[in-house]
């Protein structure tokens, strides 16, 4: 029994790994990860409430200009000082097409650039809570304890055993058995 929950706690683990590894690897130029047709958006401020609150975690599925309508509501990346960047929330209530890019009026007040347009509310999800659990194991410390420290020490316990092995061999089994 205990090496069976130790061989799930273990697959879980892997599987933690994998996913936090991959999102941070698939990062675009602001910052969110960008998987599969959705961006993973991390939501850390207020500006998107009542909606959303700090912590949830939003998948957006991605939408091209040509299937953007008025009275859509869309995210976009709002860019608020040098290389920093947010998300905003808002319905469209005006589409100026241009030659090669599209500007959208949001809410009446706020106009963006086709480019900064990530995806619309349809088709996108909101997980609660899972993103300040995510934030923190993006983060170079969260990265670095639960990711790289603690498969280092789950390496060495490995490289331990299998000492062991070679120094002692069957005695070390029999003594576990019995």
């Amino acid at each position: 029994m205990k090496k069976v929950l130790g061989s799930i706690v273990f697959v879980l683990y892997v599987i933690m790994v994998l996913t936090v590894t991959i999102l941070l690897l698939s990062y675009n130029e602001y910052m969110c990860s960008e998987i599969n047709g959705y961006t993973v958006y991390i939501v850390r401020d207020d500006m998107l409430e009542p909606n959303y609150v700090k912590g949830d975690l939003l998948l957006i599925k991605h939408v091209s200009d040509k299937n953007v309508n008025i009275g859509d509501k869309l995210y976009f990346y709002q860019n608020v000082s040098n290389n920093d960047y947010f998300v905003r929330y808002g319905e469209v209530t005006d589409k100026i097409e241009m030659s090669r890019r599209t500007v959208y009026t949001i809410d009446g007040q706020y106009q963006y650039d086709s480019s900064y347009l990530i995806g619309e509310e349809d088709g996108s999800y909101v997980f609660h809570k899972i993103g300040g659990i995510l934030a923190v194991l993006e983060s170079r410390w969260g990265y670095l304890f639960f990711v790289v420290i603690i498969t280092l020490l789950l390496f060495l316990e490995e490289l331990y055993e299998l000492y062991m092995e070679i120094k002692y061999g069957n005695e070390i089994t029999t003594v576990k058995e019995g």
